[in-house]
C-alpha cells in the first residue's frame, strides 16, 4: 500500500519547467468586447513547423475553453500572432564565502584555524520564449502582449506539457486582464 502511494506521489511530481509570465494590456481597451479571433500570420516561414503547429493547436484549444471562437482569416474581432524564440545564456551563481571549516576536535586540532573558500556555479542554459500578440482586427492596433519564458533543453524541442503550460498561462492572463 505504501509502495503504491509512493508511486502515485512520484507520478504526480512534474519535471516540466514552469514558465514565467509577463503581460501588458493597452490602456483604455475593454478586452471583454472581443469574442472571435483569427490568426494574423497563418503561414510561417523558418523555425520548426511541428512546434509552431503544436503551439497553434494548443492555443486554439485553450482559447476555445475560455469561450473564444476561431473564425476565418480577417473575420474576427481580434487577430493573434505568436513568436517562438530561444537564446543561450550563462548562469553564474556566487554562493559567497562558505563559513569556517573546523576539523574534528582531537589530535592536530588548532583553535581558530579555518579554511574559507568561495563556491561559484557556472551553467549554460537555454531559455525558450513564447510571445503572444493580440491586435484589434479593425484598427490593427495592439491591445495585449504576453510572454511566457522557461528553461528548455538546448538540443530538445519543448515538450507538449511545457507548451500547454505556457499557452494556458498566457490565455489565463489575457482573460484576467478583462478578456472574459
Amino acid at each position: 500500500m505504501l509502495l503504491a502511494l509512493a508511486c502515485a506521489m512520484l507520478a504526480a511530481c512534474s519535471t516540466t519547467p514552469r514558465p514565467q509570465f509577463s503581460s501588458e494590456a493597452a490602456p483604455g481597451i475593454v478586452l471583454a468586447d472581443y469574442k472571435t479571433y483569427s490568426w494574423a500570420f497563418p503561414r510561417r516561414g523558418g523555425g520548426n513547423p511541428f512546434i509552431y503547429e503544436r503551439v497553434q493547436q494548443a492555443m486554439d484549444a485553450s482559447l476555445a475553453a475560455a469561450g473564444y471562437t476561431l473564425v476565418a482569416e480577417g473575420q474576427g474581432d481580434m487577430e493573434l500572432a505568436f513568436t517562438l524564440g530561444a537564446r543561450d545564456r550563462v548562469d553564474v551563481t556566487d554562493w559567497g564565502p562558505v563559513g569556517a571549516y573546523y576539523p574534528a576536535y582531537g589530535r592536530g586540532y588548532r583553535y581558530g584555524w579555518a579554511y574559507q573558500y568561495n563556491q561559484v556555479d557556472v551553467r549554460n542554459v537555454t531559455e525558450g520564449s513564447l510571445a503572444l500578440d493580440v491586435f484589434d482586427a479593425k484598427t490593427d492596433r495592439p491591445i495585449w502582449h504576453g510572454i511566457a519564458a522557461a528553461r528548455i533543453g538546448s538540443r530538445d524541442a519543448p515538450g507538449d506539457a511545457l507548451i500547454r503550460s505556457a499557452v494556458d498561462g498566457l490565455v489565463e492572463r489575457f482573460v484576467a486582464a478583462g478578456g472574459r
